[in-house]
């Protein structure tokens, strides 16, 4: 009589420790949801996740039906034993069935909650790689028309243009980082009356203009160019110079300046 109700007891620790272990597992993953539900995305993301945690709240109530203890109880072990009636105690040993369906059951609801949750987490992993997918190919686009804009500023000046520059193009070839190079272009006044000019800054900040700003009627003036190696980035260079005057806007021309850095 004692040996059966030792079985009986071991039979009993056996199935709280599984039920406890399976509370606990219920619970971590009601956590992992909590968070997931602060950070969706979208709404309705948010709303799946939030059912879910009902879900689970629903199997955790089920559990403690079945163990006959609340889910806030501590720890198994610091709690104090509960003996169920002898009716009870007798008909579950020996049926033995009904507690162990529904665990079943549980188990089976919670691989399938498992199984919906890590679909909404790889849906949701998705979305925001289209999301980031998409911006990069924004900006790409966005960006492209810049960065071939100088090979489009060629152009030379028209003769009959009130300045005119030669050469139009500076070719510099290759200069060393942190070095210096000089080339000089002229600058031609076809106009009847003195203009006085301004050389545009570059946009690499590495150009370095030497040159009087007034050229008379039907003259020359020469600037003098250098490239700072030491301001310039590596790679290749290419720049479209404005010359313009002061008074009047549409006397104007351009020059260009190309060379590599290394």
């Amino acid at each position: 009589m004692s040996d059966d109700f030792g079985t009986v007891n071991v039979r009993r620790g056996e199935r709280a420790r599984e039920i406890e272990l399976l509370r606990q597992h219920y619970r971590e993953h009601r956590q992992a949801l909590v968070k997931l539900a602060g950070e969706a995305p979208t709404e309705y993301l948010s709303g799946e996740y939030q059912r879910l945690i009902g879900d689970i709240d629903s199997a955790l109530a089920k559990i403690d039906e079945i163990s006959g203890t609340p889910s806030s109880s501590p720890e198994p072990g610091s709690r104090p034993l509960i003996t169920p009636p002898p009716a009870a105690s007798d008909a579950g040993e020996s049926a033995g069935a009904p507690p162990s369906a529904r665990i079943l059951m549980i188990v089976v609801a919670g691989a399938i909650v498992l199984a919906i949750i890590g679909y909404l987490i790889y849906r949701a992993s998705g979305d925001r790689g289209h999301a980031t997918t998409t911006t990069t190919t924004a900006i790409a686009e966005t960006t492209a028309p810049s960065t071939i804009e100088p090979a489009t500023t060629a152009t030379p000046a028209s003769s009959a243009a009130g300045l005119t520059a030669s050469p139009v193009v500076l070719d510099y070839g290759t200069i060393r980082k942190g070095t210096r190079a000089t080339r000089q272009l002229e600058i031609t006044n076809n106009t009847s009356a003195p203009v006085s000019f301004k050389v545009a800054r570059s946009q690499c900040h590495c150009l370095l203009y030497e040159y009087k700003e007034t050229i008379p009627q039907k003259q020359k003036e020469t600037i003098t160019v250098t490239i700072d190696g030491a301001r310039a980035k590596a790679g290749p260079l290419q720049e479209s110079v404005d010359v313009t005057s002061k008074t009047d806007p549409s006397v104007a021309t351009s020059f260009q300046v190309t060379a590599t850095i290394k």
